[in-house]
């Protein structure tokens, strides 16, 4: 059975990854004091690390450096979740073994997905379409849903809640679904009651107190129909909800109660302890930007030997890396950017120029990435020329994955 381990996140966090991976069949080990990860593990010897940083990281750094000098557990790939930092800064953890950094909020799917590649296991995961919108206004909660109903989604949604009550002290939550964006028929009915089941899963949150507002005949026969929902309510008119639920007589008109009071959220959900209930697939106009996939390294790989430059791109992409790759160095030059790559791969045997000719343009550039020479056999006066022009190290083709990418990492530890 393959090991992670959990160290030091947020309750939340580590609750519903724990949950997640042990559906498939995912031994999950959790510390949650930093200074005892050292022990934790050497002992158990995870098959991945997944690592909580704050603004003050110096424990985390200290076992880090620990691990990177420890022989017994050198080579366990490390994911991190932290504060938003400057991609240079980022890339320096790649000397520790660390393969992904995701910024908080951590987008769920992305960050799922790289667990299971790393740990070589196929995660169950759904990719319904789905927004999912949770906030909070005195002591009623609304939670919206648009496009569809996605299982992870509704999952998180049971921590979420969970959070939200606990932080903000909340004796007697109210809670307000709001399906009224969805078109709903009886293949959703299991989707569906999984929902409910997940709002009332909490010990604060009573069926009294749970109404839904839907359009749907189908949402209100399942409801009705269930004895464990008895005292569900569900409704078409917000407003009627809202009556029932609250003190109405500061206002004697609803409409301003629900515009001032309610639908303006007094909580924000996505804070940086937290995991963001938004999912890569519900596209980018929540945010404007896509989210970062937690890429530690960016690599450009020249090489006009077309089957070598793919076996090189694997390696990389498999500790981690995002690549591009070049067959010509013209190719190269026009999608140069300053501080675009952290490091450059390249074959000095070119189609259309010669690697020596390109390595000295590089080499006068402002703010150069380190560049390793990954070549067959040359002459020693060629390897003179290279390493004079200002290549950081010369390897011959072909070398095992390991010592590759090792060797490069190690060249990145001694640009710091």
């Amino acid at each position: 059975m393959k090991k992670v381990l959990i160290a030091d996140s947020h309750p939340l966090f580590r609750d519903f990854l724990k949950q997640k991976l042990s559906e498939d069949q995912i031994e999950v080990i959790t510390t949650q004091e930093n200074r005892d990860i050292y022990t934790k593990v050497i002992t158990s010897l995870p098959n991945l690390i997944i690592l909580d940083m704050e603004e003050d990281n110096s424990m985390e750094m200290e076992f880090l450096e620990k691990k990177m000098h420890d022989t017994n557990c050198a080579d366990i790939p490390v994911i991190i979740t932290g504060p938003k930092q400057d991609r240079s800064n980022i890339a320096a953890y790649a000397k520790y073994g660390v393969i992904k950094y995701f910024e908080k909020p951590v987008q769920f799917d992305m960050f799922f997905k790289s667990i299971g590649l790393v740990v070589r296991v196929p995660l169950s995961m759904d990719t319904t379409p789905c927004i999912l919108d949770l906030h909070r206004n005195n002591n009623i909660i609304f939670i919206e849903l648009a496009l569809g109903l996605n299982r992870e989604k509704i999952a998180l949604l049971q921590f979420k809640l969970s959070e939200m009550i606990e932080r903000e002290k909340l004796e007697n939550p109210k809670v307000i679904i709001m399906l009224t964006n969805l078109e709903l028929t009886f293949v959703d009915g299991y989707n569906l009651e999984f929902l409910i089941d997940n709002v009332l899963a909490s010990s604060k949150i009573h069926a009294k107190n749970v109404k839904i507002l839907s359009l749907s005949n189908f949402v209100k026969e399942l409801v009705n129909g269930h004895t464990n929902y008895a005292g569900v309510e569900i409704s078409s008119n917000l407003s009627r909800i809202l009556n029932d639920l609250v003190d109405t007589s500061v206002t004697s008109d609803i409409s301003d109660l629900i515009t001032n009071r309610f639908l303006t959220p007094s909580y924000e959900t996505e804070d940086s302890a937290s995991i963001a209930t938004r999912f890569s697939s519900d596209g980018l106009e929540y945010s404007g930007k896509p989210k970062e996939t937690g890429t530690v390294l960016t690599i450009a790989i020249i090489d006009s030997d077309e089957s070598s430059l793919e076996i090189t791109k694997n390696y990389f992409e498999q500790a981690g890396a995002a690549c591009f790759t070049y067959t010509k160095g013209q190719e190269f030059i026009n999608d140069y950017d300053d501080g675009k790559f952290d490091l450059i791969l390249l074959d000095v045997l070119l189609n259309d120029q010669t690697g020596l000719s390109l390595l000295q343009r590089l080499h006068g550039m402002p703010h150069s990435p380190p560049i390793v020479i990954y070549s067959q056999s040359l002459q020693k006066d060629i390897i003179v020329k290279v390493l004079s022009a200002g290549a950081a190290s010369y390897l011959v083709k072909p070398q095992k994955p390991n010592v590759l990418i090792q060797k490069c990492l190690s060249i990145l530890k001694t640009k710091e």
